[in-house]
């Protein structure tokens, strides 16, 4: 019998089933519905943002997210756990009743980004049991690092980036 990732050659009887502890599972509900959040509020600005630019960066976001969370989506799948409420599709700007600018949209994007790649490197150093999981965790937190990296060049080009004074002791 030889199994490669989910595929089994030989005898089923004989097949692995594939591996996770419950924390790698709690991480995989809670890396979902953040996820899923984070599409959802990406969608509403994106709804409400008037500059081209910024409409594009949030386009690209959204590509972004839906890729990350179709990779989740088929882990919860592979290990058959229940999924997290999935957000709407599309966002009616209608119904809210809000208006936002540019530049505040761009910073809950900045600042959503900024926690992410805290959150993700927290929990891919407890992800122990299962190599090719921690494996996809790893690739997200590359993915997020060069995405942030994007990010600040735009808000430079933007200046829409908050930089410190350098400080010049006297």
């Amino acid at each position: 019998m030889v199994q490669i990732g989910n595929i089994h050659f030989g005898k089923a009887q004989t097949a692995v089933e594939p591996t996770i502890s419950i924390m790698e599972a709690g991480i995989l509900w809670d890396l979902t519905t953040a996820r899923y959040k984070c599409l959802e509020e990406t969608r509403l600005y994106h709804s409400f943002a008037h500059d081209e630019e910024l409409k594009a960066m949030l386009a690209y976001g959204i590509k972004f997210l839906e890729n990350q969370v179709s990779e989740l989506e088929k882990q919860m799948s592979l290990f058959r756990l229940p999924m997290p409420y999935r957000p709407p599709k599309d966002v009616n700007i209608a119904e809210t009743g809000m208006a936002l600018n540019d530049r505040f949209i761009f910073a809950q994007v900045f600042e959503g980004c900024q926690s992410f790649i805290d959150h993700i490197a927290r929990v891919s150093r407890s992800i122990l049991t299962n190599d090719p999981l921690r494996h996809i965790i790893v690739g997200f937190l590359t993915s997020e690092l060069s995405l942030f990296d994007k990010l600040v060049k735009f808000a430079k080009v933007k200046g829409w980036l908050q930089i410190a004074p350098v400080f010049r002791p006297e």
